[in-house]
């Protein structure tokens, strides 16, 4: 049992810990005495895998090399956990690792399209939450899948009423409950703690709570190494029109000298938006379009930045009154998942 481990459990934070701060050399140091330790335990598999999502960071699930390394991992987890649960229904670890690995290829097979897939391991997925949701007592690490469902169960039919008599069937969430259990996540969690962050700084982002923007500053802070959560905290503070602040514009510099290619247009884009905000509109357009042009050298990440791109285009050929060019970026803003929110949020401040 791991958690009867202290020693094994420490090494295993300490690894999680290393890919937050995107330390691969020290996490791969980690795993290596955490194989010896534990050679057969589903944990060691889940962190490999995780391992794989980390270092790829913003993970392209169109790259089948990528996704089959994670995949085999995730995979070994699973297979070890279910072997577990055949002799034990009720254990907790198996239950816990065979979730997170689940999770893993749900989202995977969702984001590459694959619906039937995603849909057979989402039912997988929300089984092994509801038992998790009986056993945060007895295993805290359940609070932050228990957390999720407790908050989002809630959330998408007061936002997306057209769901609301499909999520009948599922038993009711407590928003104020989930918030709690993501929260202790955050503090406490050995494998989830960093995500447990994000979600909280994108919760009461959506909920216009200035908590975010804490949450947001504090994740810049913690993980100053990890371009890809000071992305995502970007993003959060771009939400209050706050990339003009001096001290983010250090990040925004960072991310524009990456050796990583998303990460420089991410920057490009992200001054863009700061341009935006200062109301040089001129050259706000330039880096944007220049971003846009640079789009196929990232392939299918694109995605992470096509909802800002497009929804700040698109309110940028607005003010100029040029309809045309307005309506091709309201048209592929629409496209993306978050463009229709960042392009009413753009509207409204302009008020």
């Amino acid at each position: 049992m791991l958690w009867e481990n202290d020693d094994a459990l420490n090494i295993a934070s300490g690894v999680m810990d290393a890919y937050y701060h995107w330390n691969f050399e020290k996490a791969d140091s980690l795993l290596v005495r955490f194989e010896v330790m534990m050679p057969n335990h589903p944990s060691l598999f889940l962190l490999k895998s995780l391992g794989i999502y980390w270092e790829n960071a913003p993970f392209d699930y169109h790259n089948d090399g990528a996704v089959d390394k994670m995949f085999k991992e995730a995979d070994y987890c699973i297979s070890i956990s279910e072997s577990r649960l055949s002799k034990n229904k009720n254990d907790k670890e198996a239950i816990y690792f065979m979730l997170l690995a689940k999770s893993i290829k749900a989202r995977a097979y969702n984001f590459r399209g694959a619906t039937w897939k995603a849909v057979s391991e989402a039912k997988s997925v929300y089984s092994l939450t509801r038992k998790g949701m009986e056993m945060t007592e007895d295993l805290p690490e359940f609070n932050f899948s228990s957390g999720i469902y407790n908050y989002y169960r809630e959330y998408y039919p007061e936002k997306h009423p057209i769901y609301k008599p499909f999520l009948t069937f599922f038993p009711s969430g407590n928003k104020l409950l989930g918030i709690e259990q993501i929260t202790f996540t955050k503090n406490h969690s050995i494998f989830a703690s960093a995500e447990a962050h994000k979600y909280l700084m994108w919760i009461y982002t959506h909920t216009k709570d200035d908590l975010s923007i804490l949450l947001a500053r504090d994740m810049i802070s913690r993980y100053n190494k990890n371009e890809w959560l000071i992305y995502e905290s970007l993003l959060v503070l771009s939400e209050y029109d706050m990339l003009s602040d001096s001290v983010f514009k250090l990040e925004l510099d960072k991310l524009s000298n990456s050796k990583h290619s998303f990460f420089v247009l991410s920057g490009k884009m992200l001054n863009g938006m700061r341009d935006y905000e200062n109301q040089k509109f001129e050259q706000a357009k330039e880096f944007l379009l220049a971003t846009e042009n640079n789009l196929s050298k990232i392939s299918t990440r694109k995605i992470y930045l096509e909802p800002y791109l497009y929804s700040y285009l698109k309110s940028i050929y607005e003010l100029e009154g040029n309809q045309k060019l307005m309506q091709k970026y309201q048209k592929k803003a629409s496209s993306t998942v978050y463009g229709e929110a960042i392009m009413q949020r753009l509207q409204a401040s302009r008020q």
